[in-house]
């Protein structure tokens, strides 16, 4: 089955894209990551053996590529927030445990495996939905995590205002990524069920 196999390789080609993927000076330097958000695009096409696989990938290289370091602040954007809280929200180096992100995207893309028969049928709205708010959920578990580690809870406005932008932009990349796993799926003959949770009426 191709479907899967070709997943990986975008999903890897994703990490080398978001490198070149400017923040949004008008929008609070808005960053769309692109990993991310293919990974809890796939999440919803892919069946849960493989969308663990997936956020294994995800969290390993994004992980390895972001950690350890210095604590730099939002790319582009070290007095965003003006109070001094220079965190950022999964662009750059954080105090996070190494596989942390593993963790998150696998909890995240548990998640919307539920939404796995809406997106058979060809029903976006709750998909994209969705998607944003995994990001915003991702962003912010990070920042919580963070700021428990070094004992400074502080909520800016710039973190409000960062990680919904940034949930905004996935949810408008959402579609196209949609587009291309249908594509995907239709050019390998992949069907896509829903291998959920089944009452059984003879209680088996």
């Amino acid at each position: 089955m191709l479907f899967h196999p070709i997943s990986i390789i975008l999903l890897l080609l994703t990490f080398m894209v978001q490198e070149f993927i400017p923040g949004l000076e008008i929008a609070q330097f808005a960053t769309l990551f692109l990993p991310a958000v293919f990974f809890f695009s796939a999440s919803v096409a892919a069946p849960f053996s493989m969308m663990l696989l997936l956020a294994f990938i995800t969290g390993f290289i994004w992980d390895a590529r972001h950690l350890p370091g210095v604590m730099q602040g939002f790319a582009g954007a070290e007095d965003v927030f003006g109070t001094g809280a220079d965190v950022e929200l999964g662009a750059g180096s954080h105090p996070l445990p190494f596989g942390l992100s593993i963790v998150l995207f696998g909890m995240l893309g548990t998640l919307l495996q539920g939404i796995r028969p809406l997106f058979k049928r060809g029903r976006l709205e709750l998909p994209v939905l969705m998607v944003g708010l995994a990001t915003f959920s991702w962003l912010l578990s990070q920042y919580l995590i963070m700021t428990f580690l070094r004992g400074s809870l502080q909520f800016p406005t710039g973190v409000w205002s960062k990680m919904i932008t940034d949930s905004l932009l996935a949810m408008l990349a959402a579609p196209l990524i949609f587009l291309l796993l249908y594509s995907l799926a239709r050019l390998s003959s992949y069907e896509i069920k829903y291998e959920g949770l089944r009452y059984r009426f003879d209680g088996r």
